[in-house]
């Protein structure tokens, strides 16, 4: 495993081990996150918005599925898997597992994520809690 491979491995364990923050070892200081369907986000909105996901399902983890190298960016799909067990966005706890599917393009320079583009599976994850009906 190259070094910009490991980058996505320690972007998304180090999310999983702080709720929400990305390691600042491994954001550059001009980091942008673009996840479809949000307005952009420098690094301390990411973390925020990582943090809400990570209140409302507080075991909520990453499993990197695969991992596609193309210098500088490193494509990454991944499961998310978690329990809604508190509130989220305003929806109450159901205690329901979920699984969502999400693929990122990292953009790295220097040993650092500059920029982050995603999307997941937002249909799919309020289904699975129950907010949509199929």
């Amino acid at each position: 495993m190259t070094d910009a491979t490991s980058i996505p491995q320690r972007f998304f364990k180090g999310q999983d081990d702080l709720k929400g923050p990305i390691p600042a070892d491994l954001v550059a200081a001009t980091y942008r996150a673009e996840i479809v369907g949000f307005p952009p986000m420098d690094a301390a909105a990411h973390a925020d918005f990582g943090r809400a996901f990570y209140a409302g399902f507080p075991d909520l983890y990453h499993i990197i599925d695969e991992v596609i190298e193309g210098q500088p960016h490193v494509t990454t799909r991944f499961t998310l898997r978690g329990t809604h067990a508190a509130p989220f966005m305003g929806i109450p706890p159901t205690g329901r597992s979920v699984v969502v599917s999400a693929v990122v393009i990292l953009t790295v320079e220097d040993g650092r994520v500059t920029r982050l583009r995603g999307i997941f599976d937002q249909l799919g994850l309020l289904r699975q809690i129950g907010v949509v009906a199929l």
